[in-house]
């Protein structure tokens, strides 16, 4: 790997500064991560500490990117059980599922959520898994366009009715 002076590196391309760097989450993260998860993923209910006790299942599932000390985004994931019969019809043996993933929306277009998620796929490959799953709502139009530049397909729709 070539160093240069003050440059952080993009994790898997060497040669191309970037401006910030991904690293593990850490417990001390919590509060810049749910600061983040509420005010820029379009979930329905608050995301609290207890949401975060995941990381704890599958650590190296847990990252951050961080730009001059603040953390600007973040993903983490976990290993769900499937039954054997939903592994079977989707023709898969371990699923690793994507809990999280969100990025200050003073930094997007910088290339920090496909960093995250590279990331993040990389080390659920490594942990044997062969499918990945994530939960996205419709109105995130910029979530939804990374996941499908990355491979991931629509698997199903929610679907909701005022009454």
């Amino acid at each position: 790997m070539i160093n240069l002076p003050n440059t952080k590196m993009h994790w898997k391309t060497p040669l191309l500064p970037m401006a910030f760097a991904i690293r593990r989450f850490d417990k001390d993260d919590a509060y810049a991560v749910l600061e983040l998860a509420n005010a820029n993923a379009a979930f329905d209910g608050t995301t609290s500490e207890a949401d975060l006790a995941i990381t704890a299942s599958f650590p190296q599932g847990s990252w951050v990117a961080e730009d001059e000390g603040e953390v600007i985004g973040f993903a983490y994931g976990c290993f769900r059980d499937v039954p054997e019969k939903v592994l079977e019809r989707w023709k898969a043996r371990k699923v690793g599922h994507i809990e999280l993933m969100a990025v200050d929306a003073k930094h997007r277009g910088r290339g920090v959520g496909s960093a995250l998620m590279a990331r993040l796929l990389e080390e659920f490959k490594a942990a044997g898994a062969d499918m990945v799953t994530l939960d996205c709502p419709a109105e995130a139009e910029e979530g939804i366009r990374l996941y499908k530049k990355l491979g991931f397909s629509v698997r199903f729709y929610g679907l909701k009715k005022r009454l």
